[in-house]
């Protein structure tokens, strides 16, 4: 079953993040953007940099059957556009939203960006900065207004596109991703915080390619039902993505071993835990029919079922869709949230409902 999240013709509505919390609410950030994304659409092509996408979260108090108007945020810096924030809930209900962003700069200024990484169809330059984190410690009601800088060392600087995951003791890990200046292959790792989100620090190594060639992206994280940290992640030559591939931690993030391909084609992912131990893996599919999938495993992540792979949409306009996040409802069912669009061209939040032993 599939329903509207947020959709809004004059907005470029995309990459969301969904988070159950323990009360029974379920929250869901995504990038809304505006005017210069739909020009580049008007233009023929897609841009995912935006100095005017901000981020918005949305609430359902109904287990996903209606949605509250969704918030926009305030932009933190009018130079820079938010980039795919994602949601958690840590156990003292302290909510954490973390996200990168794109600083654009006229084209004569170019000079002021550390790495002036990309250019847009009006001539600006842009470049990542970040990754930051924002907290809320009223339900949502109200956010930080600084946000927290991430240190992303070795990384010069890096983005991030999946929650938090907080471990037994407390610490948070968060993956993160990115390339040194002037080259486009990435490294993923992972950087923890010992206090809530304050300080970030300790990066561990989750993938990389030593011969340059793959591009490690998107980092997934999720703890299996017998301790074990699994990263999924988007991977494949730059701009030519193929296959999702997997690594495991046995010492909680410090170290991570044993980088393979899997068999589930597409990306990025989303890797749920669910609570009788099985793992979903969702994930944009970006070939024809475009849409999202989502495959299980019954061990862990040993093995991936992909002759069961379930295709939650396969309808999508483009092969501009997908960045799933899927969260397990009280009855067992699931709702994934992706964004998608179709022959009217409107990028939107949506969600499928869905029941993985049907």
């Amino acid at each position: 079953m599939h329903s509207i999240v947020y959709k809004n013709e004059g907005a470029y509505s995309c990459f969301p993040d969904i988070v159950r919390r323990r009360q029974g609410d379920l929250l869901v950030t995504f990038r809304r953007a505006g005017g210069f994304s739909l020009e580049a659409l008007r233009r023929g092509k897609y841009d995912h940099v935006d100095k005017g996408a901000r981020i918005a979260l949305a609430r359902s108090t109904d287990g996903g059957a209606t949605w509250q108007e969704a918030e926009v945020f305030p932009p933190f810096d009018r130079e820079c556009g938010e980039q795919d924030p994602s949601i958690q809930e840590l156990r003292d209900g302290v909510l954490v939203i973390n996200f990168f962003q794109w600083r654009v700069v006229p084209a004569d200024e170019k000079h002021r960006l550390f790495y002036p990484a990309r250019q847009q169809y009006d001539g600006s330059w842009s470049d990542v900065e970040g990754p930051w984190v924002i907290r809320s410690y009223d339900e949502g009601e109200s956010w930080e207004v600084d946000p927290l800088p991430v240190d992303s060392f070795p990384l010069p600087r890096a983005g991030t596109s999946d929650p938090v995951l907080e471990l037994d003791d407390g610490t948070l890990l968060m993956g993160i991703y990115g390339a040194d200046p002037g080259r486009s292959v990435c490294r993923a790792y992972a950087v923890r915080s010992p206090d809530g989100g304050e300080t970030w620090g300790q990066s561990a190594l989750v993938a990389r390619d030593p011969a340059g060639r793959l591009s490690f992206e998107e980092p997934a994280l999720t703890r299996t039902a017998d301790g074990r940290l699994l990263a999924i992640l988007r991977c494949g030559e730059p701009g030519d993505y193929q296959y999702l591939y997997q690594t495991t931690s046995h010492d909680q993030g410090r170290t991570w071993t044993d980088l393979h391909r899997t068999p589930m084609w597409g990306h990025p992912a989303h890797v749920l835990t669910l609570s009788d131990g099985r793992l979903v893996c969702s994930y944009g599919y970006r070939r024809p029919p475009f849409g999202v999938r989502a495959c299980i495993s019954e061990d862990g992540g040993q093995t991936w079922d992909i002759e069961r792979e379930m295709i939650l949409r396969d309808d999508g306009g483009s092969r501009d869709v997908g960045y799933p996040s899927t969260a397990e409802l009280p009855d067992g069912t699931l709702l994934t949230v992706y964004y998608i669009h179709g022959e009217d061209d409107v990028r939107h939040i949506a969600a499928t409902r869905w029941d993985l032993d049907a």
